[in-house]
């Protein structure tokens, strides 16, 4: 069997996996309920302005802090989006899972490929 054959396989075995059917109907129940999904959209930019604030060595302002504070705390006491999130991590750690797996099949391009990247200071 060649690799894209494999590759639709694996498709398959993920949509079909539980973890996979489980994001879906949790993300079904998230969106019944427009103040749920507008949440965790609240969350997620508050969050991801922290992380770009970390990642460009910017402090955080208290403001920022005790809003995300806020919102996990409503996320937190709100089963829907966590059961969301739980069933979101739970996927993604399949697919990180998988993306090892693969990486560690074809180790040998990825070092070949880091020893001719072109480095402009030499």
């Amino acid at each position: 069997m060649n690799p894209y054959d494999h590759a639709h396989n694996l498709a398959r075995a993920l949509r079909e996996s539980s973890e996979y059917k489980g994001l879906l109907e949790a993300k079904k129940k998230l969106e019944a309920d427009p103040k749920n999904k507008e949440m965790l959209l609240d969350f997620r930019r508050c969050q991801w302005e922290m992380e770009k604030a970390k990642a460009f060595q910017k402090e955080i302002d208290e403001v920022t802090k005790r809003r995300m504070a806020q919102l996990a705390e409503l996320v937190s006491a709100n089963p829907t989006v966590q059961d969301y999130l739980m069933a979101e991590f739970r996927f993604g750690q399949v697919m990180a899972d998988i993306q090892k797996i693969l990486s560690e099949a074809v180790s040998e391009w990825f070092k070949a490929a880091a020893e001719f990247v072109v480095d402009n200071n030499e």
